[in-house]
């Protein structure tokens, strides 16, 4: 999705349960300038509000097959996140009481179907209509996640991480891959491509298991025609709240049997440490993985949830230091202290650091005098499909 303010588009989140109405208003409601996203689940609607800015954002009260009033649920959140934004509320039923229920959480109105669409679009267009605008109308609409997963669209492209030994700095050239990370793609006609959104949706709805097992899958079809990993590792980020299932083990065991890779290749990027709800299961399985000869690795140290007490209870075989300390590292002093002092600490640990978001020359010679084991970011390559790896061999 674009930018809204810079391209002075409107842009408009519609939830509703029934698609037959997203259509109707999605159809009525698009023009030049105006971007529409359409949701049939609430869960959606949230992860994508995380992420992206709306102008307008318009609900059905009940978007529950129980019957609930989830509509307040979103109508609360985003008139307290983001009071600049309009929410209208649609009900099939309107009373005085309702529409006094939708002012208190923060509605504009309260629309009763069937929707009087020249009100809803005053709304949207605004009383005085859209200004002139040369961009396009959009309609993007999420998938229900149960049918996105069950198409399993879900493919995988390639980083190198790199030995940054072996990296010259005049130059990206050659450079020895200690291993590549898997980066999970969903189709670009969805909003579900961002991956963050995607994730975020399916841990609403406590389909993580089933979502991190397509990228699995994925990411081990991708490496497969690498032709062979030939001693580099195979990265693959994993959402601890899966590690809690008590099959993933047997189950990605046999995946990576399946593909014709060898355990000692897999390393689990663990990322969103604050969603492990079951320390126990989470620590069970991870038992059974290292047992059975795969690694780990924190992801993101230094931001976030990512931090020295997980190093102490994950004791994971890799550090992934945070791209935020990487960005114009050679004109920061104080970013060179961190990242040598975690450095240094790692290698009294025994943990080799992977520095994440390398993207010039200037930044790679200051990594490689901090001691810093293996690097990660455009400097070296873009993510890309294995075959772009096979044709510089």
């Amino acid at each position: 999705m674009s930018n809204a303010a810079a391209n002075n588009v409107r842009r408009v989140l519609l939830l509703d349960d029934e698609p037959a109405v997203l259509g109707v208003l999605a159809d009525y409601l698009v023009a030049p300038g105006i971007e529409i996203v359409t949701c049939r689940e609430i869960e959606a609607a949230e992860a994508i509000l995380e992420h992206h800015r709306f102008d307008v954002v318009v609900t059905d009260l009940r978007v529950s097959e129980l019957g609930g009033l989830e509509g307040i649920r979103l109508i609360r959140y985003v008139s307290t996140h983001f009071p600049e934004t309009t929410v209208l509320a649609m009900s099939g039923y309107v009373n005085d009481d309702v529409h006094a229920l939708g002012r208190a959480v923060g509605a504009v109105a309260v629309l009763e179907k069937p929707i009087d669409l020249r009100r809803l679009r005053r709304y949207v267009h605004g009383e005085q209509g859209l200004p002139p605008s040369e961009g396009e109308g959009s309609v993007a609409e999420v998938d229900l996640l149960d049918d996105f997963l069950a198409t399993g669209a879900i493919s995988s492209v390639l980083q190198p991480i790199v030995d940054v030994a072996s990296a010259g700095t005049s130059g990206a050239g050659p450079f020895l891959a200690h291993g590549f990370e898997s980066l999970a793609r969903a189709p670009r006609t969805t909003p579900l491509r961002n991956p963050e959104i995607l994730f975020a949706y399916a841990s609403r709805k406590e389909r993580l298991f089933e979502t991190d097992l397509l990228c699995i899958k994925a990411a081990l079809a991708e490496s497969k025609k690498l032709g062979g990993l030939k001693g580099a590792k195979l990265f693959i980020n994993t959402q601890p709240r899966s590690l809690t299932s008590p099959e993933f083990a047997s189950v990605v065991t046999d995946l990576v049997v399946s593909a014709g890779f060898k355990n000692s290749d897999i390393v689990f990027e663990l990322t969103e440490q604050q969603t492990i709800v079951n320390p126990t299961a989470f620590s069970t399985t991870l038992g059974k993985l290292r047992a059975q000869g795969f690694q780990c690795a924190l992801d993101d140290y230094g931001v976030g949830f990512a931090n020295l007490r997980l190093v102490q209870d994950l004791r994971p075989e890799y550090l992934k230091l945070s791209g935020y300390f990487c960005r114009d590292i050679h004109l920061d002093p104080f970013k060179q202290l961190i990242v040598r002092s975690t450095g240094d600490m790692c290698r009294l640990l025994g943990i080799p650091v992977i520095l994440e978001s390398v993207e010039t020359a200037e930044e790679l010679e200051v990594v490689k005098s901090l001691g810093i084991a293996y690097g990660q970011g455009y400097y070296f390559a873009r993510p890309a499909p294995a075959d772009e790896y096979a044709k510089g061999e």
